[in-house]
């Protein structure tokens, strides 16, 4: 019972450290103005989605579609790849690791902190996208049905975006002492991954097997709140099986993840 309780007892030990330092991440990262400009586009985009479908009399599915590619495929990783980038600058810039590891913290707990904070705006843009779309939906008199569809269609397809873009943490740590290498590189490597998407909205690209495209595939039917006849040759030629698919990502997400870990334990202070 003793070598239980104190193994438990290091477990929630273990768990307030990560949470005080995920917390004191989320501190530094809010009281940035660039954050604020960042969370501004975020709310822009599907703002002017909203307005473009209502003047253009676009139906619900077209507000729905582009809320998930120019949102979750093209604004969310970017601001997962920007928030992580700016948490290391100001790591090194405020030299804060060297104190923080005296501490006795982890590296590695560190690490998982910022991937949370970033994460956690990321969830703060779907919840804000979800509500647009959920505004425009009323608009356009939609029903309750086709309305919670679409916000389940926005949730999980803003993980599967994360998921697909994960590779992006190994290019970040990686380079996270030359904060404009990293920056550069993160950002062309989200742009060309939206492109790669945006190529399978035309159905090209159906040979390239990448995360991101993989993303996209398995999470397209979803997307489809509203079934139309013309919309099956789309869904047939984008078919990727959901659980081989499902699987892959988490693959993809635990090797970028561990190995993005092993990389910075690795680098020096």
């Amino acid at each position: 019972m003793k070598t239980h309780w104190r193994i438990t007892s290091k477990r929630l030990q273990g768990v307030r450290g990560l949470l005080k330092v995920y917390l004191n991440e989320l501190r530094k990262i809010k009281r940035q103005k660039t954050i604020r400009m960042i969370m501004l586009v975020g709310v822009l985009m599907p703002t002017f989605s909203f307005l473009l479908c209502l003047h253009n009399g676009y139906r619900f599915r077209n507000l729905v579609g582009m809320n998930i590619l120019l949102g979750n495929f093209l604004v969310a990783p970017f601001l997962f790849s920007l928030i992580l980038v700016m948490l290391f600058s100001m790591e090194e810039q405020n030299d804060t690791l060297k104190t923080i590891l005296v501490t006795a913290v982890p590296k590695s707990e560190i690490l998982w902190s910022k991937i949370g904070v970033a994460f956690t705006f990321v969830l703060v843009f779907s919840a804000i996208n979800c509500l647009y779309t959920f505004v425009g939906g009323i608009f356009l008199k939609m029903s309750f049905s086709f309305l919670l569809k679409a916000l389940e269609a926005l949730f999980i397809t803003a993980i599967a975006a994360i998921c697909g873009t994960a590779p992006v943490l190994l290019i970040i740590i990686a380079f996270h002492k030359k904060h404009l290498i990293a920056l550069i590189l993160a950002n062309c490597f989200v742009l060309i991954d939206f492109l790669f998407v945006w190529q399978l909205t035309m159905l090209n690209c159906l040979n390239l097997y990448l995360p991101i495209c993989i993303a996209y595939r398995i999470t397209y039917p979803l997307s489809i709140v509203e079934y139309t006849p013309n919309l099956q040759y789309g869904l047939d030629a984008l078919y990727y099986p959901l659980f081989s698919g499902t699987l892959f990502l988490i693959v993809v997400l635990c090797v970028s993840m561990f190995g993005g870990i092993l990389i910075y334990n690795g680098q020096e202070v």
